[in-house]
């Protein structure tokens, strides 16, 4: 069994000059491996089941990821990148103000986070995480960690066109992303509670109200 320690390196492993077909293969074997653990869980798959879904052989697997340990990690990367490239991608922000564009990205992030794919992806993280250790951390730097820069990089944007912020940037979106995304997000996990719009909009507006300084708080409330 590959150690933990050394599934991410195995993750990103990248065979010699691998062949277009070579790159089809390792992509289907993320891609089926993915809907398979998210269902079954780490341990309620194989990697017989998983070859015997897509075709192949083992020979693919421990080939491409260097075994079970480093093909699920891989996973949990890929998974993180494409939750977070289907979110991004529906958000445009080039027209909004701080206040705008912090509630469009709320609203954007947690139409994601709360979709059930979603939801069980984070119930897998953290059933394995203690046990793989380079899973949580692949998943803390490709999810809460993009995220809070990505609303970081917005917040910076917004501060150069003269936006006022309590804080930096940095410490502003990590205010933001605590108070709103993961607030919303554990609360649904722990309860399968999911706020309505209403009880969303409150949680923007107390976080907008503890970030931005209040009278770019007042001009914006007044314009919307």
């Amino acid at each position: 069994m590959t150690s933990p320690e050394s599934a991410s390196a195995e993750a990103v492993h990248r065979p010699p000059r691998m062949t277009r077909r070579g790159e089809e293969k390792r992509a289907l074997l993320l891609s089926t491996a993915a809907d398979m653990f998210l269902e079954h869980g780490y341990d309620g798959v194989s990697l017989d089941d998983i070859v015997k879904a897509c075709g192949g052989s083992k020979t693919n697997v421990y080939s491409y990821f260097g075994g079970k340990d480093g093909l699920f990690v891989a996973v949990v990367e890929r998974l993180c990148d494409r939750f977070l490239e289907k979110t991004e991608k529906g958000l445009d922000l080039s027209r909004c103000d701080v206040v705008q564009g912090l509630r469009k990205i709320a609203h954007s992030f947690l139409q994601s986070l709360l979709d059930e794919r979603h939801l069980a992806f984070l119930r897998l993280i953290f059933a394995e995480a203690r046990r793989f250790p380079a899973l949580g951390n692949a998943w803390y730097t490709r999810g809460p960690a993009a995220t809070s820069a990505y609303i970081a990089n917005f917040l910076a944007t917004q501060k150069a066109a003269g936006a006022r912020l309590s804080a930096s940037p940095e410490v502003s979106a990590r205010l933001f992303h605590g108070m709103v995304l993961a607030s919303v997000l554990h609360r649904t996990l722990a309860t399968g509670i999911r706020p309505d719009d209403s009880e969303t909009d409150v949680l923007v507006n107390d976080a907008i109200a503890v970030i931005v300084a209040r009278d770019g708080t007042l001009r914006s409330r007044r314009s919307g």
